[in-house]
């Protein structure tokens, strides 16, 4: 094998850059100047590349860290630059529907803070006019902001996804303002009703149902507007997973450790309940979820090391 083969099969499925290139000329030239050595010292030409190539010891360590810097200079150029998506126009109107939202809550709260007193017993068996009519002003400025928010997050092109058609990601928008309008008339008819629930809810259910109606109806008629590139990402995920779990052996093991994880939280999480308090005792299953995350991670990182040492023998 010649030494320019052996250096190029070494970097075959790392990203091309010019640092990879710089990497690979002068490691040719060491090796070579290596072979030129031990020939010199008696070696034949096939003895002088085994022991050359031997001493060159892993090497991929550094092949990853520059194609990975590459990879990552390209996604971010082409994928995560915010400003390729964010026209001037588009920045004005996401401006706007912040100061809109912004104003209607301090126009609210200055109308909460500044309305007339009440006692105490007039606040519990009377309308609350200083809640009313805070919750008038949101009202009338919540919705719009919602929509307006919801359209444009809908009709933004992201790095990751394609923006949605300017008709549906209005019935998206429709939606959102419908349910947030029924959210605020919902409290505000409890209030100014003299808190009668069952006028509240009444006054929700003809906003929540129509609204949640085409809510879901349109999540469940959604295309996949994913790019190829996070489409692939995905793919390749869940085929490591398919091989995390394909294995009785790797599939037994992840078992065996979850739930070992999961009954030592189960058992901590009913002593401290009883020593200390249930109020705090739930915490430990935020521990017991990141353990398992990490343990999911170390296996597919085993995963992956296989792979690639399956690929260097084949």
């Amino acid at each position: 094998m010649e030494t320019q083969d052996f250096v190029n099969r070494l970097f075959l499925e790392y990203e091309e850059s010019p640092e990879l290139r710089d990497f690979k000329e002068e490691l040719l030239s060491n090796l070579e100047a290596r072979i030129a050595s031990l020939r010199a010292k008696g070696l034949d030409g096939e003895a002088a590349f085994e022991k050359a190539t031997g001493e060159l010891g892993d090497i991929s360590a550094l092949a990853d860290q520059i194609s990975l810097k590459k990879k990552q200079e390209v996604l971010q150029d082409a994928y995560l630059g915010i400003r390729k998506y964010l026209k001037p126009g588009r920045v004005a109107l996401y401006v706007f529907s912040g100061v809109f939202l912004v104003l209607g809550l301090v126009i609210a709260m200055g109308v909460y803070l500044t309305g007339e007193e009440q006692s105490a017993l007039e606040a519990f068996w009377e309308p609350n006019k200083r809640t009313v009519g805070a919750l008038g002003v949101l009202l009338a400025f919540i919705p719009p902001a919602v929509a307006a928010f919801t359209f444009l997050g809908f009709t933004q092109e992201t790095a990751a996804r394609i923006p949605l058609s300017q008709k549906r990601s209005a019935w998206y928008a429709l939606a959102a303002a419908v349910l947030s309008f029924g959210i605020i008339l919902s409290p505000l008819t409890y209030f100014a009703t003299g808190r009668r629930l069952m006028e509240a809810v009444v006054t929700l259910i003809p906003f929540a149902i129509p609204g949640l109606a085409l809510l879901i109806f349109l999540i469940l008629t959604e295309k996949d507007t994913r790019k190829p590139w996070v489409r692939a990402q995905y793919e390749e995920g869940a085929r490591v997973n398919r091989q995390l779990f394909s294995d009785p052996a790797t599939a037994a093991r992840f078992g065996v450790v979850s739930g070992a994880l999961w009954t030592f939280a189960l058992g901590f999480f009913l002593l401290l309940g009883f020593l200390a308090g249930f109020q705090f005792s739930w915490l430990v299953f935020i521990f017991a979820v990141a353990g398992q995350l990490v343990i999911q991670g170390l296996m597919m990182k085993g995963v992956s090391r296989f792979e690639k040492r399956v690929r260097q023998e084949v």
